[in-house]
């Protein structure tokens, strides 16, 4: 009897201790509505724009960044991505450019030239940088392995699950991107990433799970940081 009192007023003294106890559930307690991430790093990635410009990721250091990533021959879910990148742009007349930016990744750099996503680009009247690589820099037709690991690092950064199969294939088999054909159709997964103003990943929105108004909430919180 005597030993159980003294280990009670053992815990309870423990319990009581300034900054000894804090309840787990509020450390892990999810703060935006997208897919929570934990300041996740992503390489300071050097790309080509639509333009023929090269364009790192640092230069966006200090910014909320979103993220996306899609192809120019996309003929569904990428066009819907943009509308939606569209409307969120739209919903911060102020901070937009100055304090949030837009970027759009391809994932078939094979195809996405500067000249293709500049039309493209046109096309989906959209005004944020659309990034792709030369895969070929000596235009012999055989796509260089060290130029497409540049691709591979970013979308696995990213964690882009990336698929390519021939057009007339049945069974989307899947094809290596070294020796990549040229009548070839891609599947790809459709995460929209938000980073913070310190270019660490925070927030990831799958795409057909977005909800507009609660995007635009999870990046005013980031720009209030």
């Amino acid at each position: 009897m005597y030993l159980n009192k003294i280990l009670s007023v053992f815990l309870i003294s423990l319990i009581l201790l300034p900054g000894c106890y804090e309840p787990a559930v509020e450390q892990n307690k999810d703060v935006f509505y997208g897919i929570d991430i934990d300041s996740k790093d992503v390489p300071m990635f050097t790309l080509i724009t639509e333009n023929g410009t090269e364009f790192n990721l640092s230069e966006y250091e200090g910014k909320v960044v979103v993220i996306s990533f899609l192809f120019t021959r996309c003929p569904d879910v990428c066009p819907v991505v943009v509308q939606s990148l569209k409307w969120l742009s739209q919903q911060f007349p102020d901070e937009y450019k100055s304090e949030l930016e837009i970027l759009a990744v391809t994932v078939d750099p094979w195809l996405d030239t500067p000249e293709s996503m500049k039309q493209w680009k046109e096309n989906m009247s959209a005004d944020w940088n659309f990034l792709s690589w030369d895969v070929d820099p000596d235009n012999d037709g055989a796509f260089n392995p060290e130029e497409i690991a540049v691709m591979e690092e970013i979308w696995g950064a990213f964690g882009v699950g990336l698929q390519t199969y021939k057009a007339n294939s049945t069974n989307n088999s899947e094809t290596s991107g070294r020796h990549h054909p040229y009548e070839y159709f891609i599947d790809h997964t459709t995460s929209t990433f938000i980073l913070d103003k310190n270019l660490k990943q925070r927030i990831e929105w799958m795409d057909l799970d977005w909800v507009p108004e609660l995007v635009e909430k999870d990046v005013r919180k980031l720009l209030d940081e």
